[in-house]
C-alpha cells in the first residue's frame, strides 16, 4: 500500500472576478481554476475549474446564478451531514470544496431567504433538485432543506446560536439512502446499494468557547445510524484487511467525539492546535498536533496525526502544506 512512501501535492488557485451594474441589475462573474500536479512529475498536471459561474442580482431581493459554483450548506466544522453534495474532508478542514454546476434562484424577504437549486447532468437519471429555507436574526441562524434525486431523497435541518465568546449548533438529516458499507455475520461486505432503501439520520452537535484572545476550544459530536455497531466493529477487526472498503482513520462506528484546543499568538503570525478524534463504539483513538505559521505572503502547515489502536492500518501520519498568496 506504499505507506512509507513520500508524496507531494502543490496547487494552484488562480481567481479572476469581474462586477458590472446596468441600472438595477449586477452583475458578476467569478472564475477559480485549479492547476494540480502530483510529486512535480510533468505527465500528472491536472487542471480544472473550482468555480466558474455568473451571478444576476436585482434590487438586492433575486439571485440568478448559473454555472460552477461552490455550495456550501451547514455550520459543522467537521462533520457537514446537511451537504448532500461535497463533503468536508476532517482531516483537513481548510481545504477548498470543488463547486457544482447549478441553476439557482433565490429570493429575499426581510430575515428569509428561499432558494431553489437544478443539478443538471449528462444522464438524466443523475438529476437532482433541492429546495432551502434560510432565517436568520441576530445570534441565530436556521435553515431546512429538502433533496431530491431520483428514489433517494433526504430531509435536512441546520440551527445555530452566535455568541461573542460562545457558538453551539445542530445539524442534521434523515435520507432513505447510505453511501457507507456494511458487513454480513461472516464478514462478507454488503454495498450501499444492497442495504435497505429506510429512511437513517444523522447528526451533529457542536460548540466553541473562546476563553481569551489567545486561547480557544471547540468540540462536536458525531452520530450516524448507518455505521458500524459493537457487533459489527467485532466483526471488522476479525476479517481485516479484506474488508478495507470500510476504512476509516478516525471512525467506523455510530459515535464519534472531536475536540481541539488552539492557542494562537496575539497577531494570528502562528498558532497551535491540539486536535483528537475518539471513536465511542469502536475505542479508536487518533491525536492531530496541527502548527501553523505565517510569514508575510506565505503559510506553512505541519500536521501529523498518531492513532492508538488496530483497528487503524497507520500508526501515523505527517504532512506539509506551504501556500502563497500573492
Amino acid at each position: 500500500m506504499n505507506l512509507e512512501e513520500f508524496s507531494s501535492l502543490s496547487q494552484l488557485y488562480p481567481i479572476l472576478g469581474f462586477k458590472n451594474t446596468w441600472g438595477k441589475l449586477d452583475t458578476k462573474l467569478q472564475v477559480e481554476a485549479n492547476i494540480k500536479n502530483y510529486n512535480f512529475d510533468k505527465d500528472s498536471t491536472d487542471f480544472s475549474f473550482q468555480e466558474l459561474y455568473t451571478q444576476f442580482e436585482l434590487e438586492g431581493k433575486h439571485f440568478f446564478i448559473f454555472g460552477k459554483k461552490r455550495l456550501d450548506w451547514g455550520t459543522g466544522m467537521i462533520w457537514n451531514p446537511t451537504n448532500f453534495f461535497i463533503q468536508k474532508d476532517p482531516i483537513r478542514t481548510q481545504s477548498r470544496l470543488e463547486g457544482l454546476f447549478m441553476l439557482n434562484y433565490s429570493y429575499l424577504f426581510g430575515r428569509n431567504t428561499l432558494s431553489f437549486y437544478l443539478f443538471p447532468e449528462k444522464e438524466g437519471k443523475n438529476f437532482k433538485a433541492a429546495l432551502r429555507y434560510e432565517y436568520s436574526k441576530e445570534r441565530v441562524d436556521a435553515s431546512l432543506s429538502f433533496v431530491e434525486y431520483g428514489k433517494y431523497q433526504q430531509f435536512g435541518y441546520d440551527i445555530s446560536y452566535g455568541g461573542n465568546l460562545f457558538t453551539a449548533y445542530c445539524e442534521g438529516v434523515l435520507r432513505n439512502y447510505t453511501k457507507s458499507f456494511a458487513l454480513s455475520d461472516i464478514g462478507t461486505l454488503i454495498t450501499p446499494q444492497n442495504r435497505s432503501k429506510r429512511f437513517r439520520s444523522e447528526f451533529v452537535l457542536g460548540t466553541s468557547i473562546i476563553f481569551n484572545s489567545n486561547l480557544s476550544f471547540s468540540g462536536e459530536y458525531h452520530f450516524r445510524e448507518d455505521y458500524l455497531s459493537k457487533s459489527d466493529v467485532k466483526l471488522y477487526k476479525k476479517h481485516l484487511p479484506s474488508n478495507i472498503e470500510l476504512f476509516d482513520p478516525l471512525s467506523v462506528g455510530k459515535h464519534t467525539l472531536f475536540g481541539n484546543v488552539e492557542y494562537k499568538e496575539t497577531y494570528s503570525r502562528w498558532s497551535i492546535n491540539l486536535r483528537s478524534f475518539y471513536d465511542i463504539t469502536s475505542n479508536q483513538l487518533a491525536i492531530s498536533p496541527v502548527g501553523i505559521l505565517s510569514l508575510n505572503n506565505f503559510q506553512f502547515e505541519l500536521t501529523s496525526m498518531f492513532y492508538n489502536n488496530s483497528l487503524s492500518i497507520h500508526n501515523i501520519q505527517t504532512s506539509l502544506l506551504v501556500s502563497c498568496f500573492f
